[in-house]
């Protein structure tokens, strides 16, 4: 009976443990157009006729610019936007850290995710439900065929049951830039967890609030797809250029001592 209440009481504080809970790590988008924007989707009347992605802001730089008077003043192709645009995830407390948030429009978000222990094994879960939200630093900066900038950043990653409709996860990515918005509802995921460790990759489809905004949609339907993104925690650690120098010198000793040792034979 002892044997049985100790084991119990094991497993208990196994589960416990074993609860997920982010540290760090990165969120990337890919754009499947991001030079038209408007490129395969359904549009409506009012929908603009130009629409492109203009600059990204990475954490490094995002932090430099604390209202967002500053950031829709930076001309076109100041930070051009590489194929793959990468949010770090924020700390879960923002203080002193120097991430802008909470004056000029800035708001960035703190990390709170935490999962139940249940779902600490998955392995490509097409269904993933937590707790909280993914804090992400980093703005993306659109323009068109309109006057003035369109900003979109300070996101947090969170999910709504309500927002889960079967075709969408319930998985959101909201704007906080000057007001909080669904910029994007996410589909087709995959999840795989090892206890604190998470990937998590899946499709951004423009939600029902911007395709209305952006694409002239009647607000209750999707314009289309925007792109994927994958988000990985903790964060993978870069290699560094040493190591890589060092495994390609050893390689080539490696080589030189089997084309040495290939001669010696052949001579003798």
């Amino acid at each position: 009976m002892r044997q049985t209440v100790l084991a119990a009481a094991a497993l208990t504080l196994a589960n416990v443990a074993s609860a997920g809970v982010l540290h760090g790590g990165t969120f990337s988008v890919t754009y499947d157009h991001p030079e038209n924007l408007l490129e395969g989707l359904t549009l409506g009347p009012g929908a603009f006729g130009e629409f492109y992605v203009a600059n990204f802001l990475p954490k490094a730089v995002a932090d430099t610019y604390p209202t967002m008077a500053e950031v829709i003043a930076i001309p076109t192709n100041t930070y051009p936007a590489p194929p793959t645009l990468e949010y770090a995830v924020n700390p879960a407390d923002l203080t002193g850290t120097g991430i802008p948030t909470g004056s000029g429009g800035r708001a960035n978000k703190p990390t709170t995710l935490t999962w139940d222990a249940s779902q600490d094994a998955l392995v490509d879960s097409s269904t993933f439900v937590a707790t909280g939200q993914v804090g992400l630093n980093g703005i993306v900066m659109t323009r068109g065929d309109f006057n003035g900038t369109l900003t979109s950043g300070d996101y947090s990653f969170e999910y709504n049951a309500n927002r889960n409709d079967g075709v969408n996860s319930g998985w959101t990515l909201w704007n906080n830039n000057s007001f909080r918005s669904s910029t994007f509802d996410t589909r087709n995921i995959s999840v795989t967890t090892n206890g604190d460790e998470l990937l998590f990759t899946g499709e951004l489809w423009w939600s029902t609030n911007s395709s209305a905004f952006f694409y002239g949609g009647d607000g209750s339907t999707s314009a289309g797809r925007a792109g994927t993104f994958t988000f990985v925690s903790p964060a993978p650690v870069p290699v560094p250029a040493a190591v890589w120098l060092f495994g390609s010198g050893l390689f080539g000793l490696l080589a030189g001592a089997r084309r040495k040792a290939q001669q010696a034979a052949l001579s003798a």
